[in-house]
């Protein structure tokens, strides 16, 4: 499930609803990464998390301030909604980590968020440079995870040499994300 989309939601005259809804989406890779270092024990929660929290940003839209960091206070309200899931999780024995460790991972993980997404859109543009074929595999493999040795069989090669292929690409799409984060 991914954030509301902003036509969905009814904008008052005179409201930034598209660009707090460009924000919201730009930011959502990165919110689910850092609510999911958040709540380890409980992945499943995460996206649930994430959507919560686009919902509590749009309906509070209104109170954020233009000029701050919008970024800080979505990471924030995401924190808030982890932090209400944790205690929601407390109560039904789930073992959870306490408050000072969650405090202690909040900030190195919103960190590493953060780098997420210029990470993600250069891996978009070094996937797109890839010739069609091997855009093909990796979609086979990443997207639809259909079998490689099934695809192997139809293409009438050993899937060993499929493997190999991907591992190339893998380091192929390694070398090149370092490279555009490097010049970026």
């Amino acid at each position: 499930m991914s954030c509301p989309a902003p036509e969905l939601f009814s904008t008052p005259p005179g409201d930034d609803a598209a660009w707090i809804a460009g924000e919201i989406a730009a930011l959502r890779p990165g919110l689910l990464g850092y609510v999911a270092s958040l709540l380890p024990q409980a992945r499943g929660e995460a996206e649930d998390v994430v959507q919560a929290t686009c919902v509590v940003l749009w309906e509070k839209r209104e109170g954020f301030q233009q000029g701050t960091d919008f970024k800080a206070w979505a990471f924030r309200t995401a924190y808030f909604q982890a932090m209400a899931v944790r205690r929601d999780l407390s109560r039904s024995k789930v073992a959870v980590f306490s408050d000072e460790t969650l405090q202690r991972l909040a900030a190195p993980a919103e960190e590493a968020a953060s780098g997420i997404d210029t990470r993600v859109t250069a891996l978009r543009l070094c996937v797109s440079d890839l010739p069609s074929a091997d855009q093909r595999l990796l979609a086979l493999k990443y997207l639809r995870r259909e079998s490689l040795a099934d695809h192997a069989r139809e293409l009438g090669m050993p899937s060993g040499r499929l493997q190999k292929t991907l591992s190339r690409l893998r380091l192929a799409l390694k070398h090149c994300i370092e490279k555009r984060l490097k010049y970026s």
